[in-house]
């Protein structure tokens, strides 16, 4: 049975297990608003750095002297981090990322993760070379499973480590939901603590007043009718109503999925709004939106039309002939 080390006033404070549990959660929420960017080169060095810290800070937890990094100064350090022995700040060593996982899980408290040593992998590429950004990108998940795992051996809880992250990270990590489903509830957290983050600090009003400020387009409230092209397909766009993310007008896209002789049905494809940069794109998204979302944003438009128009005609009719569902 393992026994915690109690930790004493001459240690060095900044190798207490709560000095390093503070510096992960600092740098897994930089993480996060990295990823956020999107810049998953920095996502990957903090993530990796905010698990090497809290994977110390379980260490230290059990025991200071099992962040000690052996070295030909090995029996100094020990002694260092139990408090009878003063070293030069220069001189003190502690274990890297590789090495602190593999004394938690030589001493059961992590288990074999390919992801996670994927995830320092990526992590310590960023830091010296050039790194998969494509990789690091999906990285959040495993990072969600270690810090939860390490927190759970901390006996920290999860919404004190992760704040305002903490659903989309309890999100990361649920399998019952799907991939999709779990990006697009991420962005959209992330667009709205970026958006957030804008006015810390200035008058609401401020805040107010971008949200009601009219967009940077020619677009009324429903867009003016117009033809837009994705190769040979017909795509109409119009105003759709509040971004989910950070409140203000978005853009939805719409592509045409049937029509008769006197009605023309397009479906709601994807989704932006300037304010915040949040979107979607593609029916499986825009699915995982309306599921996140709720009340939806309008899903379909119909369009009434004479019978002796062509579908090119059709697309050009005034929205205010149109009825939404």
């Amino acid at each position: 049975m393992w026994h915690r080390c109690r930790y004493r006033p001459d240690m060095d404070d900044s190798l207490s297990s709560e000095s390093f549990y503070q510096g992960a959660k600092k740098a897994a929420h930089k993480a996060m608003d990295d990823h956020g960017r999107p810049e998953y080169d920095e996502f990957a060095l903090h993530a990796g750095v905010a698990v090497e810290k809290l994977a110390k800070a379980a260490l230290a937890a059990k025991n200071p002297v099992y962040v000690a990094e052996i070295r030909n100064n090995s029996a100094d350090m020990v002694m260092h981090l139990g408090g009878h022995v003063q070293l030069d700040e220069e001189k003190v060593r502690t274990v890297g990322a590789t090495e602190a996982i593999r004394r938690l899980r030589k001493i059961g408290v992590l288990k074999a993760d390919t992801d996670l040593d994927l995830l320092i992998e990526i992590r310590n590429g960023a830091a010296h070379a050039a790194s998969d950004s494509t990789l690091a990108k999906g990285m959040i998940t495993p990072l969600a499973r270690t810090i939860e795992t390490l927190l759970d051996e901390l006996s920290k809880p999860l919404v004190e480590f992760w704040e305002r992250w903490t659903d989309p990270v309890k999100n990361a990590v649920n399998e019952q939901e799907d991939q999709v489903f779990r990006e697009v509830q991420l962005r959209m957290v992330q667009a709205r603590h970026a958006f957030e983050d804008r006015f810390v600090g200035l008058p609401a009003e401020v805040k107010e007043g971008a949200l009601k400020a009219p967009q940077p387009r020619k677009e009324e409230w429903f867009a003016k009718p117009m033809e837009v092209r994705d190769g040979d397909l017909l795509v109409l766009k119009t105003s759709g109503g509040n971004c989910p993310a950070c409140g203000g007008q978005g853009l939805l896209t719409f592509e045409p999925i049937g029509h008769t002789a006197t009605e023309t049905t397009f479906t709601a494809n994807g989704f932006g709004c300037y304010l915040c940069n949040f979107e979607v794109h593609g029916p499986d998204e825009m699915a995982a939106l309306r599921k996140v979302n709720t009340p939806g944003l309008t899903t379909t438009v119909s369009v009434s039309h004479g019978p002796t128009l062509t579908p090119e005609e059709q697309a050009r009719l005034v929205i205010g002939e149109t009825r939404t569902g």
